[in-house]
């Protein structure tokens, strides 16, 4: 995994630094991402450069680079490309364009870091007309090498963040950004027998320091000089800091995971042969005050089109090998193909703010399991509610019953023919009741008539 060091260059600019993974190094071939060597007379140094034609890839290339044209480095100039004749190839002390170009055989798989300067929102160059920013590593002989010489200026526009980054109660909303040569690969792969080596080419055979550190350093332009067409600078510096060529915290891993009995996802610190409790303990006893933050994005792919849906922040203070359980909600669960959960995971230590970050992510093509309705089963009403009902047989009013404790008569109405006979009517008592819920009682008056008929005497 990538791992970032953030250092605070300038109160409106933050620098950081990326280191490539270790294990799996980002690199790029030197057949489809050329490589362009500029030696100075100057400072004895040289300055590394990609071709203009990865510009949009690699972002280090000539055209927007400045270099020193005094041995006190307080003067550089601009290595616009668009002028007629650049500037390399009318300064003697430069090599011309032609001789640039770097060739190979075999050709080799390069690995690459990443160098990301951050704008306050609201950035101010403060009376300058441009900045300067380098990425210097020394030589044997102690001789800086330029791994990169970026000349952003006024004029120039950078990148707006869409996520801006907030750091130490700053927001950083804008950036610039480009790849350096890991200076931890290219001294690991270094020897004097191999001429082909990045690092040979670099340094002239001589190669870096044992153990180089890596200076990152910028410097403001106070006064621009425009002499036959070339833009001089006169500097002033504004801070320089050195970073490890590598990662020492390398044995320390983001996570994230799919859970094995939920329909969730686990976010938490790895740490190679140890726990995450115990990293911070040990950083914590050098005066340290660590916290952890898991910063989540969710991107969600919808046809061809990525879009970051949500985002959240989780805070661990304590219990640090506790993973912290998160359940995405996909909002286009129906249409998206994909979704990803980019993870961030920082360190940062209260006392002096400075950070320790480390970066994961994971894809799900399982869109609808993570929808905003989760798919349930009906099991009815959990506990089981029983209603009981006493039911009342439908009275039609056909059978009307009249009399005493002795004997009735029962009159039948049946389609409007009406006879009366005679009913015997016996009394059973019985020693039990049925309780009744809800039942009502009224009393009414009843017209009771004896119809006979007359027309047949014989019959009354």
């Amino acid at each position: 995994m990538e791992s970032s060091r953030f250092i605070q260059i300038s109160n409106q600019i933050l620098i950081e630094y990326i280191y490539t993974d270790q294990a799996a190094p980002t690199t790029f071939n030197t057949a489809t991402t050329p490589i362009e060597l500029m030696r100075d007379g100057h400072t004895q140094g040289t300055y590394f450069f990609n071709t203009d034609s990865v510009s949009a890839t690699m972002g280090n290339y000539r055209d927007i680079s400045a270099a020193a044209v005094n041995e006190t480095k307080t003067q550089y100039v601009s290595l616009d490309t668009s002028i007629g004749v650049p500037y390399n190839d009318f300064d003697p002390l430069l090599t011309d364009s032609s001789q640039l170009l770097q060739t190979f055989s075999p050709q080799l798989n390069v690995a690459y870091d990443k160098m990301k300067i951050h704008f306050i929102s609201g950035f101010s160059f403060e009376g300058f007309d441009g900045i300067v920013f380098e990425a210097l590593a020394p030589r044997r002989d102690s001789v800086m090498m330029n791994l990169a010489s970026i000349n952003f200026l006024k004029t120039d526009t950078p990148v707006f963040n869409p996520d801006p980054l907030l750091l130490g109660d700053k927001l950083y909303a804008t950036y610039i950004e480009w790849r350096v040569p890991s200076l931890y690969f290219m001294n690991n792969e270094f020897t004097t027998a191999d001429p082909n080596g990045v690092a040979y080419r670099i340094t002239e055979g001589q190669g870096f320091l044992s153990t180089p550190p890596i200076t990152l350093k910028a410097t403001g332009i106070y006064e621009t000089i425009v002499d036959n067409a070339y833009s001089f600078y006169n500097m002033q510096e504004i801070n320089s800091v050195s970073v490890l060529a590598r990662d020492i915290y390398s044995n320390l891993y983001a996570s994230v995971k799919a859970a094995d009995d939920g329909d969730y996802f686990t976010l938490h610190g790895e740490v190679t042969g140890s726990s995450l409790s115990n990293f911070i303990a040990q950083l914590n006893s050098s005066g340290g005050n660590y916290v952890v933050f898991y910063e989540i994005a969710v991107v969600e792919q919808v046809g061809t089109v990525f879009s970051t849906t949500s985002t959240q922040v989780f805070t661990q203070q304590s219990n640090f090998d506790e993973p912290i359980l998160y359940r995405p909600i996909i909002q286009n669960a129906n249409t998206a193909v994909s979704f990803k959960i980019n993870l961030s995971m920082r360190l940062f230590n209260k006392a002096d703010s400075t950070q320790i970050i480390k970066n994961a992510s994971l894809t799900s093509f399982d869109t609808q399991r993570y929808g905003k309705q989760m798919l349930t089963l009906n099991l009815g009403v959990v506990p089981t509610v029983a209603n009981v009902y006493n039911q009342i047989n439908n009275d039609t009013g056909k059978q009307i019953v009249v009399g005493g404790s002795g004997t009735a008569e029962r009159i039948e109405v049946d389609g409007g023919t009406t006879t009366v006979t005679e009913t015997t009517i016996q009394t059973a008592y019985v020693t039990s009741f049925r309780d009744r819920i809800k039942v009502k009682a009224s009393i009414s008056p009843v017209k009771v008539q004896t119809v006979t008929d007359e027309t047949n005497d014989d019959t009354k």
